[in-house]
């Protein structure tokens, strides 16, 4: 027979481990699953020449969920870019979205320089509702042809 405080012991000790197995199965069982996300490579140019530092911002269209950070890229200096949402040029979740393009003029800051001045390019580029920029995402790889905006 035992004692009244050596079961109280091996019942909790039995409530712990149960406990420890089922949040352990919980752990396991519950995947994080990364959203799906498509590359996207893309040529930003104005009259035909390319736009270099320029800030390309996806915005989601139909009422897709805005869960994500907004996917976006700076074109490099030939104007080509990769979107990236959650790590480098990861891309973003398939659908339908409108473009936004802003140039931001440099100006010093010590021995940097950051492009957080006035915008260089037209204004209605920077807004999602006048951009007249639409593109789709699809699932695997998206090479967009060249997003070309007209002269000032």
């Amino acid at each position: 027979m035992r004692s009244q405080g050596t079961e109280y012991c091996f019942h909790c000790a039995l409530g712990r481990c149960g406990l420890f197995a089922l949040l352990l199965g919980i752990l396991l069982g519950c995947e994080t699953k990364s959203p799906e996300l498509a590359p996207i490579h893309g040529t930003l140019l104005q009259s035909g020449k390319p736009i270099a530092e320029a800030r390309v911002v996806l915005h989601p269209l139909g009422g897709q969920a805005a869960e994500l950070p907004q996917p976006q890229a700076t074109t490099d200096e030939q104007g080509q870019f990769s979107v990236t949402t959650l790590k480098g040029g990861d891309g973003a979740q398939p659908g339908k979205y409108a473009i936004t393009v802003e140039l931001r003029a440099p100006r010093r800051s010590g021995e940097e320089s950051i492009r957080d001045g006035r915008n260089l390019l037209p204004s209605r580029y920077a807004n999602p509702d006048t951009s007249g920029i639409t593109k789709e995402v699809t699932a695997g790889v998206n090479v967009w042809p060249a997003i070309e905006l007209p002269a000032k």
